[in-house]
């Protein structure tokens, strides 16, 4: 390693001052390009940890803006005694219940998949609550204005049975 300095060094010393300008020019580019190339993944992994803890701290202040509503849902489902019904005739009643067409009732992989449409996007969300007080979670939930029709709600669900 030595011998390998000592031989650059011997070169260089022999260079000419204005090939010694360009070679001392060249070795600082290259030399910024390689810190540039060390450090840009890790600050573009910490602005992407910083937008993430930003959009953290959001979904926190809202959870706890929405802590009161959370707090009147949570004995708000009535002690009806267990079903004997197959977990569709459940959630089919549950949609014809609160007024709700039924497009699409579908099993996946363990759960249902709900896809309805309303004109009244809190029906929907009524029928969410009723459907995790009949014993199943709602893994998942989409409310969309419709595109094909005028004042109507889409919705689709992922729900899943808890027993």
């Amino acid at each position: 390693m030595n011998s390998l300095l000592a031989n650059l060094q011997e070169k260089f010393n022999g260079l000419q001052e204005r090939e010694k300008l360009v070679v001392s020019a060249g070795a600082t580019v290259v030399l910024l390009a390689l810190i540039y190339m060390v450090l840009s993944p890790q600050l573009d992994r910490h602005r992407d940890l910083t937008q993430q803890q930003a959009d953290l701290q959001a979904d926190m202040m809202w959870l706890q803006d929405q802590r009161a509503v959370v707090s009147r849902l949570t004995n708000s489902c009535s002690q009806t005694g267990t079903s004997k019904d197959s977990a569709t005739e459940v959630l089919t009643r549950l949609i014809r219940r609160n007024q709700l067409r039924l497009q699409n009732l579908r099993e996946v992989s363990g759960g249902f998949e709900l896809r309805i449409f309303s004109s009244d996007a809190n029906r929907i969300v009524r029928l969410a609550h009723q459907i995790a007080c009949e014993g199943f979670v709602v893994e998942g939930m989409e409310v969309s204005l419709s595109s094909t029709e005028r004042n109507q709600w889409d919705a689709s669900m992922e729900v899943r049975h808890v027993n």
